[in-house]
């Protein structure tokens, strides 16, 4: 087992053995789309570890477009009986044979290259993916839960921290937006649906920390760790100072199996940490000082901070007031200097503890 197996084992059995209420998934049949994604895999390790560890015979319908990475990702699934792998675009009509109780919609083109590559697409996958999600799950009268995204927020004045009810600028004739946009039309498909008898949660992830990031991804985390493995550097494309809340993946699936087990129909719960905030530099001083065997150097691309857009237009503070979720019994487990050291040492930047 490599070492970034291991990681991933351990933070499955981390997910399994979480104060869940687990009697409600006992027996029952959850289909998850987009699930070689780098966060939805987790969903799929962590319900199939349970059942490994507590014999809850959870069934897990993993809802893939890519048959070269769904293979890759659950290699060792393939053949259990509580394990089955659509290979389908979600774009397209869905059915699964048998019953379906939950159905969690995790399909996305989520790295900024594609949004600036195929807006088209990123936006289809979303939205009439959720679509024929929410009819599989009102033909199959199963609760459905959306992972959407801080993006819908948008832009807003001032730097307060934000809670599920603030609504920011957001432009739906720049398709820069469109990762966004399709977020917030999603969001009203379930609102829609949810008030015809449909119950529909939406959880509104941050920054997730977590292995299995392709490292061309270009978020901040990940694009840091590249640069490490490359060149031993660390550089900023702006001046450092936007904050951002930070995650690990296991209190994440605790978090999202929590919205789905215990939200409330047609409402949205923000997914972050509050303690686990940073600005970009501290985040970068934060991975920088973990490297005991080599000097990190950080840098500034001083000319990115007036003619790169993705830097020119950054929100100076993106940060998550996680009460309403909190209040449904969940609270996250892992610092941020421990989700660093993991991601980490997953990809091979630092040794294993």
């Amino acid at each position: 087992m490599t070492v970034a197996e291991k990681i991933v084992a351990q933070d499955a059995v981390t997910i399994a053995e979480s104060p869940l209420d687990w009697g409600e998934l006992k027996g029952k049949t959850v289909l998850i789309s987009g699930a070689n994604g780098y966060v939805p895999q987790y969903l799929v390790h962590g319900l199939l570890k349970r059942n490994d560890l507590y014999q809850d015979g959870i069934k897990v319908v993993a809802l893939c477009r890519n048959r070269e990475r769904a293979y890759g990702r659950f290699s060792a699934y393939l053949g259990r009986k509580d394990f089955e792998l659509i290979l389908q675009d979600v774009c397209a009509p869905v059915s699964c044979g048998g019953p379906v109780d939950y159905i969690i919609h995790g399909a996305s083109p989520a790295d900024k290259k594609s949004w600036q590559e195929d807006a088209l697409a990123v936006y289809e996958a979303n939205v009439t993916g959720c679509r024929n999600l929410l009819g599989l799950a009102r033909e199959k009268q199963a609760v459905f839960m959306l992972i959407s995204s801080v993006d819908v927020y948008g832009k807003f004045p001032g730097e307060e921290r934000l809670t599920e009810d603030r609504h920011g600028e957001l432009d739906p004739l720049d398709t820069a937006n469109v990762y966004a946009c399709a977020k917030r039309a999603s969001e009203t498909l379930c609102a829609c649906h949810s008030r015809s008898g449909v119950p529909c949660k939406i959880v509104r992830p941050f920054q997730i920390l977590a292995g299995g990031i392709r490292p061309d991804d270009g978020r901040l985390h990940i694009n840091f760790i590249s640069q490490m493995l490359e060149k031993n550097e660390i550089v900023l494309r702006g001046d450092g100072t936007p904050r951002r809340s930070f995650l690990y993946v296991t209190d994440a699936i605790t978090g999202m199996l929590t919205v789905l087990l215990k939200g409330k129909s047609g409402e949205a719960y923000n997914l972050c940490m509050e303690e686990g905030e940073a600005s970009v530099l501290e985040l970068a001083q934060l991975m920088a000082a973990r490297v005991t065997d080599r000097t990190i150097r950080i840098a500034y691309n001083m000319e990115t901070r007036t003619t790169d857009p993705a830097v020119t237009r950054a929100i100076s503070v993106v940060c998550g007031d996680s009460g309403k979720l909190r209040s449904l019994g969940w609270k996250p487990e892992v610092s941020l200097p421990v989700a660093c050291r993991r991601m980490m040492t997953y990809y091979g930047v630092t040794e294993e503890e």
